[in-house]
């Protein structure tokens, strides 16, 4: 009986934390955001909600590329942009990494490091793929299957969400998990 509770604990390779986030990429074709999840490959940006002067703004860091000012601090100013969407489900603390692998498969981690009790965010290594947690010094590489610990101690993969679609001919991006 032991080993049957055991079983059903098994690591799963998605996240079960809850997330909705819904970005309009048309409004910003040039948005580094949007040439991650539209590209051929390779590129991920990290995204944050920030809310300035009562306005929504989606701050973005790409893992490589030069962007133009505009191109990295998305202004939420429509109604559907800063009224209708919530940017208090994007994750653990409104952060997301969202992109495409060099296999073209569209992917979204939580930004908050899984092996630091959640209270610590992630930030671009010294390679386009790889994330570092500069709390627990752990290295993950998003490129890889099961985003897994490159290098530091062993530990939890990114989370990874599950649901995860860009339609191209809307132009709408939708990261939700249940």
């Amino acid at each position: 009986m032991v080993c049957l509770l055991c079983a059903c604990e098994e690591d799963s390779q998605y996240s079960n934390t809850y997330c909705n986030f819904l970005f309009q990429a048309f409004l910003f074709p040039s948005s580094a955001l949007t040439q991650a999840v539209s590209g051929s490959g390779g590129d991920f940006c990290i995204v944050k909600a920030v809310q300035e002067k009562g306005v929504y703004h989606l701050k973005c860091t790409p893992n490589q590329g030069s962007y133009n000012t505009d191109a990295l601090d998305l202004s939420m100013n429509t109604a559907i942009g800063n009224e209708r969407l919530n940017y208090n489900a994007m994750g653990h603390k409104r952060g997301l990494i969202i992109g495409r692998t060099y296999s073209n498969e569209l992917c979204a981690y939580d930004l908050q490091c899984p092996n630091c009790d959640f209270n610590y965010e992630l930030v671009w290594g010294d390679k386009p793929h790889l994330l570092k947690c500069n709390k627990c010094q752990r290295v993950y590489n998003i490129y890889s299957n099961y985003s897994y610990v490159e290098s530091g101690e062993k530990g939890r993969p990114l989370e990874q969400y599950k649901r995860v679609t860009y339609n191209r001919t809307d132009g709408i991006l939708s990261v939700r998990n249940p």
